[in-house]
């Protein structure tokens, strides 16, 4: 149910059209051929007036693949969000870039450029940890202003990083978006370096480009540490429901419960399919309501379907759910959320082979979602142009080490920091949500 295959991601065409700007390197080798990924496109529904200084991403230019000693020209687009615009040459108004925590760090040196002095490379940044100016005199609110920059790539192969966030030199920093950009150095022979590890995500959220061994995919992916959110599985009906079950934005999930972050639940039956007529927005699964601290279409624990639970930080994860269900002295413990469905992608760090039991559509390449983690971090992640198996591939490459399917099609929703990334799809009978304390 639900599983469509068209997905309702936002596109903004001015970016998608301008943001392709790197500069092919001069190759170090003649086997050696450097590269720019695609750009990334801005996010839709942005503020604007909030009192003071603030700033939103706007979008940015792709990740550059580039030879020892290369460069490419980056580019990051942010949005005045704030009621005071930002001044150049003025200070307490002026807009830079700095580089930001954990790569290199909060004013820290960068091994990708700089302005020649605390042993940074010479690249034109206006200082060692500033990495660019604002390029217009005056950036007023509503107005975006595009940064560029340029990264010289080190002469060791390998995977380097830069975090930056933009400021008001002399005032304030502005919001943390986790902007950064990956920037990998081929070897000499044109070769990739080594991975080392899951593929480098960071936290909040990222659009990412996810090698595995079935192929390379888009990821849109909410990343954050057990320890510092909450996980809360929720239902648009307080008792069970079987058929024209009551349903909700998922912008509505997320304000009703004061979160950060969200993302589309089960599959569903959906107002536009034929067969769902009589039970538009049921679900055959069991939904844990964090709100009412009990489960929803609880018989639905006793079946084939998979379960992943919370109790604070701690997880667990079940490939059958009768395992739990059938289980007092599991069923009777302290949970904060859980949510089955089916099948489970990952468990152990393992991808599950569950083809054999996978309908055409899951083997059908469109919209997948995933709901991960791996002890430390919670993943919500929306992957397009993929089967079912081949998300599982995408949630082992990023690091999760247990990981379930969600719904997506033209149901995929994820929304964060005041807008969808994706979405918003269709009227959800639940989701998944993050706080903070």
């Amino acid at each position: 149910m639900g599983r469509s295959l068209l997905a309702r991601a936002a596109v903004t065409l001015l970016v998608a059209s301008t943001l392709v700007l790197g500069q092919s390197a001069r190759p170090a080798n003649a086997a050696c051929v450097a590269s720019t990924g695609p750009g990334i496109p801005a996010p839709t529904g942005l503020p604007t007036g909030i009192p003071g200084f603030h700033a939103r991403w706007y979008g940015q230019s792709g990740y550059p693949t580039l030879c020892p000693g290369g460069r490419s020209t980056a580019t990051v687009a942010f949005y005045n969000s704030g009621s005071l615009g930002w001044v150049s040459g003025r200070m307490g108004e002026v807009a830079y870039l700095g580089t930001w925590g954990p790569e290199p760090g909060q004013d820290a040196v960068s091994p990708l450029g700089g302005d020649g002095t605390a042993g940074s490379l010479a690249t034109g940044w206006p200082r060692y940890n500033r990495i660019a100016m604002q390029p217009a005199p005056y950036v007023g609110p509503g107005q975006v202003a595009w940064f560029q920059f340029t990264i010289q790539a080190p002469l060791v192969p390998g995977y380097y990083r830069l975090y930056l966030r933009p400021l008001i030199e002399g005032a304030t920093w502005l919001e943390d978006f986790g902007v950064f950009w990956l920037v990998t150095v081929l070897n000499a022979d044109g070769s990739a370096p080594a991975q080392s590890g899951a593929v480098y995500s960071p936290l909040g959220y990222s659009n990412l480009s996810v090698p595995t061994a079935r192929g390379t995919f888009n990821v849109h992916l909410i990343k954050e540490r057990l320890a510092d959110v909450t996980v809360r599985t929720l239902t648009a009906n307080s008792t069970d429901c079987t058929s024209d079950c009551p349903a909700k934005p998922l912008a509505q999930y997320v304000a009703e419960n004061g979160a950060y972050a969200g993302m589309n639940g089960t599959y569903l039956c959906p107002p536009d399919y034929p067969a769902c007529a009589g039970k538009v927005n049921s679900y055959d699964y069991a939904v844990y309501n964090s709100n009412l601290r009990r489960w929803i279409n609880r018989p639905a624990l006793i079946g084939q379907n998979s379960l992943i639970t919370f109790n604070g930080a701690a997880t667990s994860v079940y490939r059958r759910s009768f395992v739990y269900g059938q289980n007092a002295s599991l069923t009777s413990a302290p949970i904060t959320a859980g949510i089955t469905m089916f099948p489970l992608l990952v468990q152990g760090g393992a991808v599950i082979d569950s083809e054999f039991e996978q309908t055409a559509v899951q083997m059908t390449r469109g919209t997948k979602g995933a709901i991960g983690v791996d002890g430390t971090y919670v993943y919500l992640a929306i992957v397009t142009g993929a089967t079912v198996t081949e998300s599982a591939f995408v949630m082992a490459a990023l690091g999760a080490k247990d990981a379930l399917n969600l719904d997506g099609g033209g149901t995929a929703a994820m929304f964060i920091g005041g807008s969808y990334t994706v979405g918003p799809g269709r009227l959800l009978p639940n989701a998944i949500v993050l706080t903070k304390p």
